[in-house]
């Protein structure tokens, strides 16, 4: 199976991910493939979307347990595959989080599976020291507008766009509008790792033509 195939497995997923639940597929017989899964809100007009606010580093989902941030050269080259994405689809990156139409958020699950679903309120119950909604405002909580099931699997990375305009009174949860999970990144090779991981980002925005304005 090759990384086209996969592509076109991924585009089924999200298909199905608004009317029944998904997991990530085992990689285990992939070897050298990953896989790109995307999905978004449909009732979000992303050309009305102007500025973006991508913190500086990524948070770790391992065995620690403390909250660990990855911020060293290979993060920060992830980080700006993103930030090339979403410049390149029209949107300009804003220093100041309070001002920024949408906020992305990156996180990357280390040698771990956890499953996380939408029947329970409070998006990320399962996951220890997830980003918190207090990071991005007044937020009570977290907030799909379509319904997801994942399970995610060791090397995988996950990038979110939040909603950073929605209404933020009492008891409100920050929307997610839009979302990647690239799964199966992690070999013995560092160097390929990042390839596969900033060729990953790259996909899933080239899989997400909704994003361009």
């Amino acid at each position: 199976m090759n990384v086209k195939q996969l592509r076109y497995i991924a585009f089924a997923l999200v298909a199905a991910a608004f009317c029944s639940c998904q997991k990530d597929p085992s990689t285990s017989d992939l070897h050298r493939d990953y896989l790109v899964y995307t999905a978004h809100d449909t009732g979000t007009d992303f050309s009305a979307i102007d500025t973006y606010y991508l913190p500086d580093s990524i948070l770790v989902i391992g065995n620690s347990d403390q909250t660990e941030y990855w911020k060293d050269e290979n993060a920060l080259t992830i980080i700006d595959a993103v930030a090339g994405g979403m410049d390149d689809a029209g949107y300009t990156r804003s220093d100041d989080k309070t001002a920024a139409s949408v906020g992305l958020q990156l996180s990357y699950v280390r040698q771990e599976t956890y499953f996380v679903g939408y029947d329970n309120p409070y998006w990320w119950w399962y996951y220890p020291y997830y980003w918190t909604p207090g990071y991005w405002g007044n937020w009570a909580g977290w907030h799909y507008p379509y319904s997801v099931y994942y399970a995610y699997t060791a090397g995988s990375l996950l990038v979110e766009m939040l909603d950073l305009q929605a209404d933020q009174e009492s008891g409100k949860k920050l929307p997610v509008v839009w979302d990647t999970f690239i799964g199966g990144l992690l070999t013995s090779d560092a160097e390929l790792n990042l390839q596969r991981t900033v060729e990953g980002v790259e996909q899933a925005f080239a899989q997400s033509p909704y994003l361009v304005k």
